[in-house]
């Protein structure tokens, strides 16, 4: 799960969407322009996983992408929380 996450961080998502900081920068200023409240890249990561965590704890069968998507976000949260 691990290495699937961090092939799909490094690989097919950073090609899609850009580098992660900035990816999930961009996220964070539209966050915080919605919510009137100032909002940072690692919360942003820390909020889809716990999108994730929300989906695996209502679903019937979990889907082995939720797992491995949950372990990216929680990757990507402890980079961008070290960029602060």
């Amino acid at each position: 799960v691990l290495e699937t996450a961090n092939n799909l961080i490094t690989g097919n998502r950073e090609a899609d969407y850009g580098p992660p900081k900035l990816n999930f920068q961009n996220i964070a200023d539209r966050w915080s322009q919605h919510l009137g409240i100032d909002i940072e890249g690692y919360q942003v990561a820390l909020m889809m996983a716990d999108l994730k965590i929300a989906r695996l704890a209502t679903t019937g069968r979990p889907h082995a992408d939720s797992f491995v998507d949950l372990a990216g976000y929680a990757a990507l949260a402890a980079e961008l929380a070290d960029d602060k």
